[in-house]
C-alpha cells in the first residue's frame, strides 16, 4: 500500500474526539491527498501493519501522551509526520465534544502540514 494516509488517536477525551472529527472535516474539504484514515483506537489496528508501507504517514494525536505515535512506533513505524492538538492551543476538556472554533484550528495545522509536506 502507498499513497498518503492519516493515522489517529481517537480517543474518548475532547481532544481524542477532535483528531477524527477534523480529518473527516479535512478529507471532505480535500479529497484525495489522503488515500485512507485508520483510527488506532480500533481493535486490531496495529496488527494489520498496513500503514507501514504507506508513501506518507501523517499522524495526529489529540494531546502529548501520544497515544498513536506510542501504538504506531511499537509496531515498528519510523517514517511519519505528527501533529498534536495540544501544542497547537487546544485544551483537552475532558469528555466534552470539540467545538467548531477548535476543528477548524486542527484543520488549518493538518492543512499547513499537508503544504510543507506532501
Amino acid at each position: 500500500m502507498t499513497g498518503n494516509y492519516i493515522v489517529t488517536c481517537s480517543g474518548v477525551s475532547s481532544t481524542g474526539k477532535l483528531t477524527t472529527q477534523a480529518v473527516n472535516v479535512f478529507m471532505h474539504r480535500n479529497p484525495g491527498i489522503f488515500d485512507g484514515h485508520f483510527q488506532i483506537s480500533k481493535p486490531g489496528i496495529t496488527k494489520d501493519k498496513a500503514f507501514l508501507n504507506a508513501g506518507n504517514l501523517l499522524v495526529i494525536d489529540g494531546c502529548s501522551e501520544c497515544c498513536a505515535l506510542k501504538k504506531l512506533s511499537a509496531s515498528g513505524c519510523r517514517d511519519y509526520l505528527h501533529i498534536i492538538a495540544t501544542d497547537a492551543g487546544i485544551l483537552k476538556r475532558g469528555m466534552e465534544d470539540p467545538n467548531y472554533s477548535e476543528i477548524e484550528l486542527l484543520v488549518g495545522e493538518i492543512r499547513n502540514c499537508c503544504r510543507k509536506n506532501l
